[in-house]
């Protein structure tokens, strides 16, 4: 799926326009603990898999940001209608991270998105 198609189904805000440009998604990672998103998402064994990935948090913070930028996901959609701080539009714009925020829940969010096609990270840990 195309981001521009993916901001219009979740009538999705950028809040890093200038950065915006329309790739490929195909899988999503949710959470709102960014230690979850880095311990999953290092797993992942092929790199590539996160050049096409979203992380969807309801996390506005600069922790987001910071998390996104270590794993090479450059898409976070903010859920539940979180506003990021000044400081954090500024360091996505630094880490080059495009920064979306919708009124959907990360249920919500998550579903339409897999019934589009998105599918979540696969991840390769033992529990």
């Amino acid at each position: 799926m195309k981001l521009n198609e993916l901001m219009g189904l979740m009538a999705a805000k950028s809040y890093t326009p200038s950065l915006m440009k329309d790739k490929e998604i195909n899988f999503a990672f949710c959470s709102d603990l960014m230690s979850d998103a880095l311990v999953i998402m290092n797993s992942v064994k092929d790199p590539t898999i996160l050049e096409h990935t979203i992380l969807i948090t309801g996390l506005a913070t600069q922790q987001s940001i910071r998390t996104a930028e270590m794993l090479d996901v450059d898409v976070v959609l903010l859920v539940r209608g979180k506003i990021p701080s000044e400081k954090v539009i500024l360091l996505a714009h630094e880490a080059q991270v495009m920064l979306l925020s919708t009124d959907t829940t990360m249920f919500n969010a998550s579903g339409i998105l897999f019934e589009k096609g998105i599918r979540g990270v696969k991840y390769n840990i033992q529990w």
